[in-house]
């Protein structure tokens, strides 16, 4: 991983936070914390690419005794900071650091040319797999949809449940190492030292288009369940470690995950019914 920018996204955070601190002696409390929230999800990873055997559904590849030795579903998470600008529109910064891989069997490769810099192994079309390990930071822009879906199904939807749209940019910095699929020899990557696996170079950064879809579900006062679905598309062809002719073009994966969220104004409730007691 990218411990220099792992770092940054932390030291932004926690001036964020210091800054949101020294607000709090300048400003009410309680105007500077409502409407936010944090969040924390959990799940899996699906890309879709020039190395992935299918759009959608994950893949794997056994041995000769049916023994699993590689499968495509990989596992990510996120920190979420999001703020309320009404009861509609919200802004939020979140963190994503996790891997996705994909797999393609020789016969997926008729038909196709790939772009080689040099020459390093034949029975590179033997079938071919890669793992991308990544961090991300993303600005998004998030939209309530409950007013429009209520109008357009003509029933009010439960007040605990919000269907939220999400839009925005990120920075991705990746590794990623493809190699055969069979005999795992070294065929290609990205943010690894030319001819190897093992010494690792400068990870590679990407801008990437980030839009997806979430439920909200408020069980409990200022906490609630987060159902998250959201795809991003790198501004390259590089995630796989695979740039081919006629191929995918620009990468993606998706990400399903779930989660909480908490609502940050919950602290001004805290303080008042402490204060109350005193």
């Amino acid at each position: 991983m990218n411990n220099k920018f792992t770092l940054a996204v932390v030291v932004s955070f926690l001036s964020f936070s210091l800054v949101s601190a020294q607000e709090v002696y300048k400003f009410d409390s309680k105007e500077l914390l409502k409407g936010c929230s944090i969040g924390f999800n959990y799940g899996i990873t699906k890309f879709n690419g020039d190395i992935s055997q299918y759009d959608f559904a994950s893949s794997e590849q056994n041995d000769q005794y049916g023994k699993t030795f590689f499968e495509d579903s990989r596992s990510a998470y996120f920190l979420s900071l999001e703020k309320k600008i009404n009861e509609k529109v919200s802004f939020s910064i979140e963190y994503v650091n996790g891997e996705f891989a994909g797999l393609r069997r020789p016969n997926e490769y008729e038909g196709y040319k790939i772009d080689y810099p040099y020459e390093i192994t034949e029975g590179s079309l033997d079938g071919n797999k890669f793992v991308t390990s990544f961090n991300e930071a993303d600005i998004l822009l998030n939209y309530d949809l409950n007013s429009n879906i209520e109008k357009l199904i003509k029933t009010e939807l439960p007040k605990n449940i919000s269907v939220i749209v999400k839009m925005g940019l990120g920075y991705n910095s990746f590794r990623s190492l493809r190699t055969n699929l069979y005999t795992d020899e070294y065929v290609y990557s990205f943010g690894y030292d030319e001819l190897t696996k093992n010494e690792s170079n400068d990870p590679v950064s990407e801008s990437v288009f980030v839009a997806g879809t979430k439920l909200k579900y408020k069980f409990e006062k200022g906490i609630s369940l987060v159902l998250d679905y959201t795809i991003r598309v790198i501004n390259s062809d590089k995630w796989d470690s695979s740039i081919m002719e006629g191929g995918q073009g620009k990468d993606r994966f998706s990400f399903l995950s779930f989660g909480l969220a908490y609502d940050l104004g919950e602290f001004n409730k805290v303080k008042e019914i402490i204060e109350s007691k005193d």
